[in-house]
């Protein structure tokens, strides 16, 4: 039905539907918050591009995690250190909080009948009577914090994690050969497996991803390296993050107000000069056209195809 409202261009206007057109529009029943849902998926839209262009540009397409098969492995092995260390850190916390809860149960005077008592009783038993006044205000001198607890609490629980953080710093650097060496066996599996799979797929389709063509030869071989290949590009994948995750512990550390956490200062020159490495020494390589695990292993099986034909 028309309804006399031209809405060709209610989202590019300056403030939208206004509220009273908003309710003569038959069939919206809120037509002020789809317009808010849009500009919010437009927004979300523009992040998202953003993201994907930052990590585009950092030669690898993805953000350096230990969220995947090749991390977990790194920590149920190498990186044991970082979980001792949560394990720690978690202990310390407690024993904090249990001597905070104590300090804040601590008043002037706390100690004041448990003085007079035991004076009732040395007097009521004819002996020499205890200490009270003195005693009483030693302990309100000594033991009543001249801090409060929740502050002084606070202040240790900032100094645990700045102590947390660098000790998981520590703990990767300790073991960074060990993971250098099982890296470097990932690698060399990972690129041979490449190789033959390419190999076995340009031979047969003249590419690596053509289904069709791979359904066309109909060969099982060929159908094997066909559902290799995105394994072999993600495992990869899954070795360049780890690169760049340990590249960037090293560069920057933990968060000190997250220790679980990398310091992302420069992240993107840090992922873009791993991503680059892989290509140490060779001549023309173009890294623009190499910007993805896929794109990377087909460079590589390329060259390594053309020098076994020459």
């Amino acid at each position: 039905m028309n309804n006399g409202i031209d809405s060709s261009n209610w989202d590019q206007s300056v403030g939208g539907f206004s509220p009273g057109e908003a309710s003569e529009i038959q069939g919206n029943v809120n037509a002020i918050s789809e317009r808010d849902l849009k500009a919010r998926a437009r927004a979300d839209a523009e992040r998202r591009a953003a993201e994907n262009d930052r990590e585009r540009a950092s030669g690898i397409g993805v953000s350096p995690t230990l969220d995947h098969e090749f991390g977990q492995r790194l920590t149920d092995g190498p990186l044991k250190g970082i979980k001792r260390n949560a394990a720690a850190a978690k202990k310390v916390q407690y024993r904090l909080a249990e001597e905070r809860e104590e300090l804040l149960n601590l008043v002037p005077g706390a100690r004041d009948g448990e003085l007079l008592a035991a004076a009732w009783e040395a007097a009521d038993a004819k002996t020499k009577v205890p200490s009270i006044m003195v005693a009483a205000q030693e302990f309100d001198r000594t033991a009543i914090p001249t801090t409060h607890p929740i502050a002084r609490h606070g202040q240790f629980e900032e100094r645990l994690r700045i102590h947390h953080a660098a000790e998981n710093r520590e703990a990767v650097l300790a073991v960074w050969y060990e993971i250098e060496q099982f890296l470097g066996e990932q690698s060399t599996s990972i690129l041979d497996e490449a190789v033959r799979a390419y190999r076995t797929l340009v031979d047969a389709t003249g590419e690596v991803d053509n289904a069709d063509a791979v359904i066309a030869d109909g060969r099982p071989e060929v159908l094997e390296a066909f559902q290799q290949w995105p394994t072999v590009a993600e495992s990869w994948r899954q070795v360049q993050c780890v690169r760049q995750w340990l590249a960037l512990v090293e560069n920057n550390g933990f968060r000190e107000d997250r220790p679980e956490s990398l310091i992302r200062t420069g992240a993107q020159m840090i992922e873009q000069e791993v991503w680059r490495s892989q290509f140490v020494g060779q001549t023309g390589v173009e890294l623009a056209h190499v910007d993805t695990p896929d794109a990377a292993l087909q460079w590589f099986a390329e060259r390594e195809t053309a020098e076994v034909d020459a």
